[in-house]
């Protein structure tokens, strides 16, 4: 055995969100390794540097000095953002190691991998050794980034960032940012106009800032749903931080007259109610873009420490003229409120104003996708859906909805291995799309791919922590599996819905899927109560009914089940291969009125 003690600067480097790919794009997923080792080894040749291995989609190197090892890691960096095709992170450690056989082992070979884990997207972390020994390189710029316990590393160590001037690195660094924990929750703005019409001009922003902000890494953003539960409720910041568990709200008011805007904002620590960072914007309407953009800037960086050019690019909003954002923001808030009809006739306007605003289009694929699959609507919805959601993908095919949008008619067309493509470029785009996850999850589900539905059920709750059907979808995917951890994911995620109903009693999803949940955790009663408020509140929708359908078959109640079944099928509602992997339907598939029924569903 070769074996050789001796100190050495360890770098990791990993591709970020590359799991994403994995296991639905052979081809792209062996392209990106390709390219990324291509990238590496000769520059880790040029400063002196040892490839030692590869770990999956990482790379693991040594040098003989931390000069060498962060130099090689900032034109690894520089080459690698040069390309546009994936993002890097790179940690770095010096320490004793011990060289055998080609390979590196001892403990601050592990503190050079959690350093690794620990870097955001698009940057250099290392250690406060390296750190030391940088200090009289002037050409090496550094910044303090926090304390860190790591895994499995008995004592903190203290991280900094390498700071790469002129490249996507560090742009902002504010003073607050190193400590600040990374969650927030963007309030409904307050409208102090005089009509009260232009309500969802208000909420449109506010919704605008929440997406923008979620979909930027290594920061916690409070989903719409939960946030908008507290509009019109005047309660204290801190009793809203606690409710919502963040430490920091984004509240703000607009005040629109005519072509005037003025915008006041405001972001609040919640355990004193003290003031992070405000501004007041007094505008011409036509400015909304600029506003939005700046006030997101403002708070990423002053929550997360700095940008990186992805997430300015990110942070940038597509602009079109003023009188087609407002339909677009009419449609949305249509949209959530399920009025699907006036929703289609206000993305229908925008897009009339402005032929090329995608974000109008992927919402109208989006109106007809639901039309179809949730509220009776015929081959006719599928396909306009099928073209809108092309146009967007067309004008715009950086734009993560696109992707996923489009994905979702797939889904329904059943071509499934195409809507798996645009969900995994849904999710390359976008890390933090609770839509892709969540509707990936599904398409394995349908599929039969259970194990693979459970994956992207548990990353689309992790993705949004509030989210309470992922959670209950998941438990039912392990309980398929048979996994004894479908009842940790159960329990949490109706821990998840008594939040949900708390915040919004009459929520529909969250009584009726819920109420399924209720049912395998043992309380009957309770589960009753819920799916029959849901059936009473909703009688038309498809959601609700399908679940309706679940709890009764599990209770027993073949005849309420069958009658639902019935209703639902002659509206057009359901999807066969998803009732075909779904366990709840058990007790009735050997009804011969069941299998009649079944024949019937598109």
């Amino acid at each position: 055995m070769s074996q050789s003690r001796q100190l050495a600067a360890i770098m990791f480097t990993d591709i970020v969100g590359f799991t994403a790919l994995m296991g639905s794009d052979e081809k792209k997923t062996f392209e990106i390794l390709q390219k990324n080792r291509q990238i590496h080894k000769p520059i880790i040749k040029e400063y002196n540097g040892r490839w030692i291995k590869e770990l999956g989609d990482g790379v693991m190197a040594t040098f003989n000095n931390v000069s060498d090892a962060v130099s090689a890691a900032i034109k690894i960096m520089e080459v690698c953002n040069t390309t546009n095709e994936f993002q890097l992170c790179i940690g770095i450690h010096l320490g004793e190691v011990v060289f055998e056989n080609g390979d590196v082992f001892g403990n601050d070979v592990n503190i050079a991998a959690r350093i690794q884990s620990s870097a955001a997207p698009g940057s250099i972390f290392i250690s406060e050794t390296v750190h030391n020994n940088l200090a009289n390189k002037q050409d090496v710029k550094t910044h303090f980034v926090k304390e860190e316990h790591l895994k499995n590393v008995s004592r903190p160590v203290r991280l900094y960032q390498v700071l790469m001037e002129g490249s996507e690195i560090v742009a902002h660094v504010t003073s607050a940012a190193p400590t600040v924990d990374n969650s927030i929750a963007v309030l409904p703005f307050v409208n102090m106009s005089n009509d009260p019409e232009q309500e969802y001009f208000c909420d449109g922003i506010s919704e605008e800032i929440i997406n923008t902000l979620a979909q930027l890494n290594n920061l916690r953003v409070i989903a719409r749903t939960s946030v908008f539960s507290f509009k019109g409720k005047n309660l204290d910041v801190r009793e809203i931080g606690k409710t919502l568990d963040v430490l920091t709200l984004l509240e703000g008011s607009v005040r629109k007259s005519g072509k005037q805007l003025r915008i006041t904002t405001q972001l609040v620590r919640v355990s004193d109610g003290s003031q992070l960072w405000t501004n007041r914007y007094n505008r011409e309407l036509e400015d909304i873009f600029s506003i939005q953009e700046d006030i997101a800037t403002n708070v990423a960086t002053e929550l997360k420490g700095f940008l990186t050019r992805n997430e300015k690019e990110v942070i940038r909003p597509q602009k079109t003229v003023i009188e087609a954002y407002e339909y677009f923001l009419k449609g949305r808030e249509l949209f959530h409120q399920l009025d699907l009809g006036e929703s289609k006739k206000m993305f229908e306007k925008a897009i009339e104003i402005d032929h090329s605003y995608a974000p109008a289009y992927a919402g109208l694929s989006n109106v007809h996708s639901y039309i179809y699959q949730w509220y009776g609507g015929n081959n006719a919805d599928l396909v306009t859906a099928q073209s809108h959601g092309v146009k967007a993908l067309s004008l715009s095919p950086n734009m993560a909805e696109s992707h996923s949008s489009y994905g979702f008619v797939l889904l329904l067309h059943k071509r499934y291995d195409e809507a798996e493509k645009e969900f995994v470029e849904a999710i390359r785009l976008n890390p933090n799309s609770f839509d892709a996850y969540y509707r990936y999850g599904r398409l394995c589900f349908a599929r039969g791919k259970i194990e693979k539905s459970a994956k992207m059920f548990l990353k689309a709750s992790e993705v949004s922590l509030e989210d309470f059907q992922s959670l209950l979808l998941l438990a039912q995917s392990l309980k398929i599996l048979g996994d004894n951890q479908e009842q940790d994911a159960r329990r949490e995620g109706l821990k998840r819905v008594r939040k949900q109903l708390e915040l919004n009693p009459t929520d529909r999803r969250a009584l009726s899927l819920g109420s399924v949940s209720l049912f395998e955790s043992g309380e009957k009663e309770e589960a009753l109560k819920w799916i029959n408020k849901a059936l009473e509140l909703y009688p038309e929708d498809g959601g609700v009914l399908f679940n309706g359908i679940c709890l009764f078959a599990k209770d027993g109640n073949k005849d309420k089940a069958m009658s639902l079944l019935e209703i639902t099928i002659e509206k057009g509602y359901g999807n066969k291969e998803w009732i075909e992997h779904d366990p709840d339907y058990d007790s009735l598939r050997n009804e011969p009125r069941f299998k009649t029924l079944i024949k019937k569903l598109k």
